[in-house]
């Protein structure tokens, strides 16, 4: 059974190396099958290793000197998001062989998908520090190439190099934590540095810190987030793919499997628990004031890995991973379905311009309504079950600010999803004052949207959604309700426990009174929203007066512009102060300046050298009377 690790990762990799070089001779039927067919195979494998009786699983890959030994890891930890990574993974290539068919770069686009299968794996797997920084990186390199898909579109290459810069942040921290690591353990490996870090507890206090800041900038927490809501230039499903389901919960996966060091020092996990609390409460709040339907998500989706990291840095570690896979059932399922919703309105992503999904498409209706109500956590969806047992854990380590902070972010959750289900769903379509375009303008946008997204030039809003698409929104939607009852009354806790040997983990048991609060407030902030956005109510003067009156939400706080006066603007400055004077007049000063120099001792000797005797003989003249004059009063 080990050794189908190095298969797993390796499967991903090949098939996408043969999709990039066939990709323009192959059918789009067969690149699909090669696409899809792979990370099934992968799935499969996962599978195969989670219902053995077996715990852990381990495959040596290389060794590299005494530097690294190199090899992969299977226990429930890695399992656990390798379902995701690969199941989850799978529904959304099949998704995409219809959602992306239209586009002339389709194999490119397939391709890159299964090279960030490969990445995602192998960071999940691998049993060392260095080797989960290799995958770190691949990661982030396949981000980038699918973020900027459209390397036509300036909006896109931007949001491609913001997204890749601001991971290099976070990387040069993580660098810095596993070199110390290193030097103090001398060795890479999980299990050697765990069995160590009580003996160094300040250094592995300052490990887990720098350690923090990948993860941080890899999960978009506060403050290196601003790079998420601009991920959305990419198609959609790498929207779901990547920055829902997988690589953005990649930092809640690396405190995971580091636990045994964070556990060594209060500090770090601190650390760790208030950036999850302010980031949940912060993506849920800007979430509120947001008009793209798919930057509302990617808020929401750094609210919900708030929720996680505080999971983490409570020491509910299982509580925090039970949350990565219910949400990246429901959030994957919200992604998927605001896909199919934004091509009823031919690529218009707005959504005060959206109204009567109902009318256009019961099956996208339907998705989106169980996928809202999983993120907002009400009872008998999935989120209600994983969101609970975060709130259990702020409640048992008497965390009470930090549980309150949880609870205001569940309600602002509900909120926004009560805003979006009223302006998306219900209703007719309304143009806030300012916003309104000619209709021969909006068709031409819409159709350059619609070409630029699906691959086709046409503004029609009536599509029949491809069977490929159906049938992963549809599992999906499934999964947003079951996914917490099956793994809450069937052993999410016993599955997970290896991983977490000898932590005290709180019990499974819902507290209802808990639960009823938190579903209580959720439904009193929705009522606000509904009275607020509901078709007739106050919806058009509620959007009025949330573009005036709400800029710091729907400008993010601010961030942007705060990094444009702290960073950008200086780097610039400094870089015009170099190239007009440190370059125009200091260093090319210098060297005119060498320049005149030369050329006025040249000068002045060549006055001594014009061809006249008397000149010469002066010449010679007064150099015996320098000579004299040495010689006399010097020497």
């Amino acid at each position: 059974m080990s050794a189908l690790l190095p298969a797993i990762i390796l499967v991903p990799l090949l098939s996408a190396a043969v999709l990039a070089y066939f990709r323009n001779s192959w059918s789009k039927t067969a690149i699909s099958w090669v696409a899809c067919g792979s990370v099934f195979a992968s799935f499969a494998m996962v599978v195969a290793l989670v219902v053995s009786p077996e715990e852990v699983f381990r495959s040596g890959f290389t060794t590299w000197g005494k530097l690294l030994d190199f090899g992969l890891l299977a226990d429930r930890l890695s399992m656990w998001w390798m379902l995701v990574v690969t199941g989850c993974g799978l529904l959304i290539h099949v998704y995409s062989t219809g959602y992306m068919r239209g586009d002339p770069s389709f194999g490119r686009f397939m391709a890159k998908m299964n090279y960030f299968i490969f990445a995602m794996s192998l960071l999940v797997l691998a049993d060392n520090f260095a080797g989960l920084l290799m995958g770190w990186a691949n990661v982030g390199l396949a981000s980038y190439l699918l973020i900027g898909f459209y390397h036509k579109k300036p909006a896109a290459t931007s949001a491609a190099m913001k997204a890749f810069v601001m991971n290099m942040i976070g990387e040069a921290g993580m660098i810095a934590g596993i070199a110390i690591m290193f030097r103090v353990f001398g060795t890479f490996k999980f299990d050697a540095v765990f069995a160590r870090a009580a003996e160094a507890p300040h250094a592995v206090n300052t490990i887990c810190l720098l350690l923090l800041v990948g993860a941080v900038a890899k999960s978009a927490q506060m403050p290196l987030h601003t790079w998420l809501p601009y991920a959305m230039e990419g198609p959609t499903p790498v929207s779901a793919l990547i920055h829902a389901a997988t690589m953005v919960t990649a930092g809640v996966y690396l405190v995971s499997r580091a636990w045994p060091m964070f556990e060594v020092t209060t500090t770090a996990a601190s650390a760790v628990m208030w950036v999850g609390a302010i980031g949940a409460l912060f993506g849920a709040v800007v979430a509120a004031g947001q008009n793209d339907i798919k930057r509302v998500l990617a808020f929401s989706t750094l609210s919900q890995i708030g929720y996680m990291f505080l999971a983490n840095g409570l020491g509910a570690y299982v509580a925090a991973d039970f949350h990565f896979f219910t949400h990246a059932f429901f959030k994957a399922a919200l992604f998927l379905t605001a896909g199919i919703v934004v091509h009823h309105y031919a690529g218009d992503q707005d959504i005060r311009k959206m109204g009567g999904l109902w009318q256009k498409d019961k099956f996208a209706t339907v998705a989106l309504v169980l996928g809202m109500l999983a993120l907002i956590g009400i009872w008998p969806f999935a989120g209600f079950f994983s969101k609970d047992e975060i709130l259990l854990a702020a409640l048992h380590s008497h965390n009470y600010v930090v549980l309150g902070i949880a609870l205001l972010a569940a309600g602002f959750t509900a909120f926004y999803n009560v805003r979006l289900f009223s302006l998306v769903v219900l209703g007719e379509p309304w143009v806030a004052p300012g916003a309104k375009v000619s209709g021969k303008k909006r068709a031409s946008a819409h159709a350059d949207h619609a070409h630029a997204e699906h691959g086709h030039g046409h503004a029609e809003h009536h599509h029949a959604t491809p069977m490929a698409q159906v049938i992963s929104v549809g599992i999906l939607a499934v999964l947003s309700v079951i996914s917490g009852w099956i793994f809450f009354f069937h052993g999410q806790l016993t599955f997970l426990e290896p991983a977490f040997h000898g932590l005290e983990l709180v019990e499974e048991k819902i507290n209802w009174a808990l639960a009823g609060g938190a579903m209580g407030l959720a439904a009193v902030f929705g009522l606000v929203s509904w009275m607020l956005f509901r078709p007739g109510g106050l919806r058009r003067q509620a959007e009025v007066d949330l573009g005036a009156k709400a800029g710091p939400l729907v400008r993010m706080f601010y961030f942007d512009d705060l990094y444009e006066w702290i960073a950008i603007k200086p780097v610039q400055a400094l870089a015009a102060f170099a190239a007009n004077v440190g370059d125009a007049k200091i260093i090319d000063g210098l060297v005119d300046g060498l320049g005149k120099v030369a050329a006025a001792l040249g000068s002045g000797l060549r006055a001594l050298s014009g061809g006249y005797v008397r000149r010469y003989a002066l010449t010679v003249f007064g150099g015996v009377i320098l000579m004299l004059c040495y010689y006399v009063f010097y020497a």
